[in-house]
């Protein structure tokens, strides 16, 4: 992760991959379902499709890189991609970074969300070895901004997710994972660390439709889009 005068963590880059926008919303949201003309759903899923197939190798090689499952990292590229519009994020840590000036700290403002594969800057400061609460605002800018760059963006949740897998199996080997650790490792990076191992395994066996289900429901979609992102991550 090369970095450059202006930025302490990264060379940001110019997009090369389509940036989700309102109109993206608005076909997705506004318009009927339909797989032939790709509207509705089918247009969000074209979307996450294709953002796995156009970044299968920079996916596979971070993966390699940090030492976990290609499966794990592009699932949850896919499960990211797309939904809310790239604009709106670095939008929101301004106005979060406005509120906590008037609380003196950044705890709102670490918790923004960026990138197509949404991180939160607290999770890739912790990632890029930085005690988040230091963070400036100018610092939480730069980091922002190398979020916006893919390969960046890819690199940072392929070393979070190895964060979250150890932090649940210390002396796991994370590159193959069981369908429990698939769950534990979704449900980690969409919930946090907060909640304790048993309560997602508990959840595992539970009755689908106990409320204690939706802490794993991240993790669930991963098992149950497997096949899928196998087929995007072999396809040329």
């Amino acid at each position: 992760m090369g970095t450059n005068k202006n930025n302490l963590y990264c060379t940001p880059q110019e997009h090369e991959y389509p940036r989700w926008d309102m109109m993206d919303v608005s076909i997705w949201k506004l318009m009927k379902d339909d797989p032939l003309t790709y509207k509705g759903d089918s247009y969000l899923y074209l979307y996450k499709d294709t953002y796995v197939k156009y970044h299968k190798n920079i996916i596979i090689q971070s993966a390699r890189d940090a030492d976990i499952s290609p499966l794990l990292l592009a699932s949850v590229a896919w499960q990211e991609a797309g939904g809310k519009p790239e604009k709106l994020k670095p939008n929101v840590l301004l106005f979060r970074q406005f509120v906590d000036f008037f609380k003196n700290n950044n705890a709102y403002s670490n918790k923004v969300s960026i990138g197509i594969i949404a991180i939160q800057i607290r999770a890739a400061a912790e990632t890029l070895g930085i005690d988040p609460t230091t963070l400036t605002t100018s610092q939480q800018l730069q980091i922002s901004r190398c979020l916006q760059s893919d390969d960046f963006n890819i690199k940072i949740v392929a070393l979070h997710l190895r964060n979250l897998i150890k932090y649940d199996y210390p002396g796991a080997d994370a590159i193959i994972l069981s369908d429990e650790q698939l769950i534990l490792a979704g449900a980690r990076y969409n919930r946090g660390v907060e909640r304790s191992k048993d309560d997602f395994i508990n959840a595992i066996f539970m009755d689908p439709a106990a409320k204690e289900r939706d802490y794993i429901s991240y993790g669930l979609a991963i098992i149950k889009r497997r096949s899928r992102v196998e087929k995007l991550l072999g396809s040329d």
